[in-house]
């Protein structure tokens, strides 16, 4: 599910971003203003507001002294605005004419004045881009520099916590990529760096600093609208690992759904139907209703299973997410203050989250770790370092293919190698078991070096040693055993305390004869290795 997932996201994902680049080169909007480049100082919001016909009109007498080089900064969010001093317009905001764009997005509008505008009255004429906008920015009268720091200073700290959320991601993505690199921990942790790393994003334009470095930029207004719909779909991925019930099909549902409305919302915006701001709504609805599924998975994760640490943590976090907003829209509605509580739950949410999937990822690597240790020792003959004879016989079940026609398993063609040590016994019996084992180790050393082109060796016994390899001919059987017997040749020419020797038996698998398999096949080259074993004890008596 989350492969198809991923293609259909990322393909819309992208014509998504692709868009927002071709609408920076491609849509402006106009601001025609008569002075630029000048300095102003103080904040003052004295406006007096009227309405008329759906426009919005503030208007104040300006100051009579002191007014050259001073300024009125005004903050516009999908808003055409017209400035009047003295009944002459001095500053106009507009989209352009036949765009597919009507938005002129956030812009920090900022009005010039000279001395000549003392006295005059000032009127500034707002209309709604969208039926439902409302103007609510405020004006601040001064020199322009500490009209700056005041709006920058005003929103640093929650600029700084969206900065902090997104690099959090950033790192963790980096974790995930690098550390835990494969497997069910490394999709995790991916898909919950993506969600930060998207959150961050989208929380940096709603601080609105890049709208007053970038004044009016579509780039701002798309990437921040894709990110809202597009985070929704690695949360949810995400999610969906901490509940035992990961397979619903409600899961995979709601990305499917997301990416719909991504689809639906940036066709409908390149259309030149509707922008993005009025089909914000489906995305709305979209959350509402991934909301409502988290809320029934949690549930049935509770009433069914024992509940997870990371469920726990989760619902947690979630929680205080919830009541720091609700407290930020409830402040922001008592005062018309705004403050940065909702932007601290997200914080807390990404860090503690993130620091609960970093745990849990070392602890599973730990105990894959062990595992594998473990998996080592059982598999491993300790002496040699060759694999065992339990690894053997796993080894041999997995000598099978379907064959396309019958779609029936079948074995590979497959040559089968027993191995004895001649007089190992009589090593230990004269020379000590530590001569013995160095016989061992002499003798495993050869054969892995036989088979480490193809195939694989074993020692599945005191002296016994076994190996399979692919079956190409008789003649690569023979060339093999030739091998065998001239580096044993080298072998003893440097001098050992006894003469070393393997005898070496093989069979090749046959369908018609090995009935039991591959078992049937070692069973036979078993046969010919004693067969040669037995010829060399017979040498030996004869040449006494």
């Amino acid at each position: 599910m989350e492969k198809h997932v991923t293609r259909v996201y990322f393909t819309v994902l992208i014509i998504g971003i692709l868009y927002a680049v071709f609408a920076a080169f491609s849509f402006h909007i106009n601001i025609d203003t008569r002075a630029e480049g000048q300095e102003a100082a103080v904040w003052d919001s004295r406006m007096e507001e009227t309405q008329e016909d759906g426009i919005y009109y503030y208007k104040c007498t300006l100051p009579v002294e002191n007014i050259n080089e001073k300024a009125i900064v005004y903050n516009t969010v999908h808003m055409y605005l017209e400035v009047l001093i003295g009944g002459d317009k001095v500053y106009e905001l507009k989209s352009q004419k036949g765009s597919a764009v009507r938005t002129t997005g956030v812009c920090w509008n900022t009005i010039f004045l000279t001395e000549a505008d003392a006295g005059k009255e000032i009127i500034f004429q707002v209309t709604p881009v969208y039926k439902d906008s409302k103007p609510k920015g405020s004006f601040y009268y001064g020199a322009y520099g500490d009209i700056e720091h005041k709006v920058l200073a005003g929103r640093i700290f929650q600029f700084a916590v969206a900065v902090i959320i997104a690099l959090a991601g950033i790192v963790m993505l980096l974790y995930g990529f690098f550390v835990v690199k494969k497997g069910h921990d490394a999709e995790t942790i991916m898909q919950f760096a993506i969600f930060a790393i998207m959150l961050g994003i989208w929380s940096v334009s709603e601080t609105q600093i890049l709208d007053w470095i970038f004044p009016c930029s579509m780039v701002i207004v798309f990437v921040s609208h894709l990110m809202l719909m597009a985070m929704l779909i690695p949360f949810m991925l995400f999610l969906r690992h901490m509940y035992h019930d990961r397979e619903n099909k409600l899961w995979g549902f709601c990305c499917y759904l997301d990416c719909f409305v991504i689809a639906v919302r940036v066709f409908l915006q390149i259309a030149g139907i509707y922008d993005l701001r009025e089909t914000l709504l489906l995305t709305h609805a979209c959350l509402l209703f991934f909301v409502i599924v988290i809320i029934i998975m949690t549930i049935r994760e509770v009433t069914g299973n024992k509940i997870t640490r990371q469920v726990k943590m989760n619902s947690i976090c979630v929680t205080v997410i919830l009541v720091s907003t609700i407290l930020e829209l409830a402040v922001y509605r008592l005062g018309n203050k705004s403050t940065p509580l909702g932007s601290i739950g997200f914080l807390v949410y990404i860090i503690v989250m993130g620091v609960e999937n970093v745990r849990n990822s070392r602890r599973l690597m730990e105990q894959a770790r062990e595992s594998a240790l473990y998996r080592k020792l059982a598999f491993t003959d300790e002496l040699t370092g060759l694999s065992n004879r339990t690894a053997f016989k796993e080894d041999l079940e997995k000598r099978m293919e379907v064959d396309r026609a019958t779609g029936e398993a079948k074995i590979l063609p497959t040559v089968v190698y027993m191995f004895d040590l001649n007089d190992l016994k009589k090593c230990n019996d004269t020379y000590g078991h530590d001569y013995g084992d160095q016989y061992i180790k002499m003798a495993a050393g050869i054969l892995k070096k036989l088979f480490a082109q193809g195939g694989k060796c074993y020692r599945i016994g005191g002296d016994e040693f076994c190996a399979w390899a692919p079956y190409i001919s008789l003649e690569e059987v023979h060339k093999k055993l030739a091998l065998l017997e001239q580096d044993v040749q080298e072998l003893n020419d440097k001098g050992f305390v006894v003469t070393v020797s393997v005898a070496a038996g093989y069979a090749v698998y046959e369908e018609g004869e090995d009935g039991g398999g591959l078992y049937s096949t070692m069973k036979r080259a078993d046969v010919m290795m004693y067969e040669k074993k037995q010829n060399f004890k017979r040498q030996n008596l004869e040449s006494i």
